[in-house]
């Protein structure tokens, strides 16, 4: 663990220096659809719609919540220099309190992108309910609210309400939802969720359409995840996700993806490393285009608290490790 204190520093040194420096990726790019990053998931390359449990599955797949019975609470914060991107936020994932098995979480973060040019600055507020039907199937929700601001007359085209907003009211500022549903036999694993499903009309709140098929043990996971996105492009495009995780000596989490967006063309990989203890975790991810005139690359840290208070063990998920 003595490297996770010189790793947070060197990114924040990094921030410091490149703050001056203007975007060099696309908004696109640099916006990746509004997803809040989480550390497992960035680790293993986004694939973590099927195995990703506790405060992961606000931000991915909510019927995972249903399927292990956790008090996780979460702090995080990620960097991208090339994209000018701080990403803060925290999350909460409970489902030890309710007797009707209806695991909740709350999850918030503040963003910022290219604060010298574009300054797009936007709030993602989720809360998600989840519940386990039977012995294989759970199924949740998540309602989104999203607050987008940027400045005026900075895109491309010139002066547009509607890509740039108006002096006196944000981009976008409403509410969506998403939906899930995770199959379980076994140590294998099938997650569907829908995003956006209010379908919004901007690739500020894309509509898409995400599953992925994983197996997880107390010691190994690895998982392969796809996504259809209708909004970002004007036209469908898709993205393929892979990752791999490793949990050695009870406490060491080791990680690696892989995704490929036909959107952006990008190929990126991930590595992600994570220390587990009894009642805390402490994990940090990165991931950098492999190809592209206008590579990208982010870095995540995240602290975990693990509270159980009726020492309970896993629902449906009952080889997950407490790691999650």
């Amino acid at each position: 663990m003595r490297g996770f204190p010189l790793v947070l520093a060197a990114l924040l040194l990094a921030s410091r220096s490149a703050l001056a420096d203007p975007m060099s990726v696309s908004p696109e790019q640099a916006y990746d659809m509004g997803e809040v990053p989480t550390a497992r998931g960035m680790g293993m390359g986004g694939a973590l719609n099927a195995i990703g449990v506790s405060t992961p599955g606000i931000f991915m797949n909510p019927a995972n919540l249903g399927l292990a019975r956790v008090y996780h609470l979460e702090a995080f914060g990620g960097y991208a220099p090339e994209a000018q991107r701080q990403t803060y936020g925290a999350a909460i994932a409970d489902s030890l309190v309710n007797a009707q098995h209806i695991a909740g979480g709350l999850g918030g973060s503040w963003n910022e992108i290219d604060p010298d040019g574009l300054h797009r600055v936007w709030t993602d507020v989720r809360g998600s309910l989840a519940m386990p039907l039977g012995d294989y199937l759970a199924v949740g929700v998540t309602g989104r609210y999203l607050h987008v601001d940027q400045h005026v007359s900075a895109g491309p085209f010139g002066p547009s309400p509607a890509s740039d907003g108006t002096p006196t009211s944000s981009v976008f500022n409403t509410g969506t939802f998403d939906v899930g549903a995770t199959g379980v036999l076994g140590d294998f694993r099938l997650g569907i969720v829908g995003h956006n499903l209010t379908n919004p009309g901007t690739a500020l709140a894309p509509t898409n359409l995400a599953g992925g098929l994983g197996y997880t043990t107390q010691i190994f996971s690895i998982e392969v995840d796809g996504l259809a996105d209708f909004t970002t492009f004007g036209r469908t495009t898709e993205r393929v996700m892979g990752g791999a995780e490793l949990f050695l000596a009870g406490h060491y989490a080791l990680r690696a993806g892989w995704r490929y967006d036909t959107g952006t063309q990008l190929n990126t990989p991930s590595l992600g490393l994570g220390y587990v203890d009894t009642s805390w975790s402490a994990e940090i991810s990165a991931r950098h285009d492999w190809v592209g005139e206008h590579a990208s690359t982010f870095g995540l840290l995240s602290l975990k608290y693990f509270y159980d208070a009726a020492g309970a063990a896993s629902g449906l998920g009952s080889d997950e490790p407490d790691m999650l």
